[in-house]
């Protein structure tokens, strides 16, 4: 005889088969070229199961992108609240946002096709979570500018200037063969590249070389 929590364990499951299913298709064909029928088939439940634990199109896309962003949300806060410089902090909330996409690439590539698509099927609460996750960045970029440790920029461009190179270099995998065949002299980041640390390196200390006098 099941149990409310063998069954709600059960249910869980289901659930996370599902939004793992659909978070595949919508990275592979977009919101638009998704279907449900061929989700439910991919996650071994039909769709009237689908649409009880879920819902119907919108609602998996909108669970799929809160899902992705409840889990960063939940790594940034320790990155933020961590002790140490703002240079420090930074670079910890660099490397959280690059493990949280390299851990799950389907998200960039949704991402990236919802930017083109203009943000058209973004729900207000997926709109939230992104506002929060910017607010994390603003509040650090702005404690940075107090301490005379960064100069002032605007957090909104920083912010997706980082999230944006981010979203570039873990979208770019399937391009890399077939660049190799037109240029072999052409090297992208191994698997084994830490996105974090390039990024934070490039925003912290540029591309210029030091002048003559000055520490490297």
């Amino acid at each position: 005889m099941m149990t409310i929590e063998t069954t709600s364990r059960s249910s869980h499951t289901t659930r996370q088969r599902i939004l793992d299913a659909a978070s595949r298709d919508f990275a592979d064909k977009g919101f638009s070229g998704a279907r449900v029928d061929e989700i439910a088939r991919s996650a071994g439940v039909n769709k009237a199961m689908l649409y009880y634990h879920v819902g119907n199109k919108q609602d998996l896309y909108t669970a799929v992108l809160t899902r992705n962003f409840d889990r960063m949300d939940e790594a940034l806060v320790g990155a933020t609240a961590a002790e140490g410089s703002a240079p420090d902090r930074l670079r910890a909330i660099i490397a959280v946002v690059a493990r949280a996409l390299k851990a799950n690439p389907d998200h960039s590539r949704i991402v990236l096709r919802e930017f083109a698509s203009g943000w058209a099927n973004l729900q207000p609460e997926v709109l939230q979570r992104l506002v929060k996750i910017l607010g994390m960045v603003r509040t650090l970029l702005a404690d940075g500018v107090r301490s005379e440790e960064f100069r002032a920029t605007d957090p909104v461009m920083t912010h997706l200037t980082l999230v944006g190179a981010s979203l570039i270099l873990n979208a770019v995998t399937p391009l890399v063969g077939r660049v190799s065949e037109i240029d072999p002299g052409i090297r992208f980041p191994g698997d084994d590249a830490d996105v974090g640390i390039f990024l934070a390196d490039l925003l912290l200390n540029g591309i210029s070389a030091p002048r003559t006098g000055e520490a490297s």
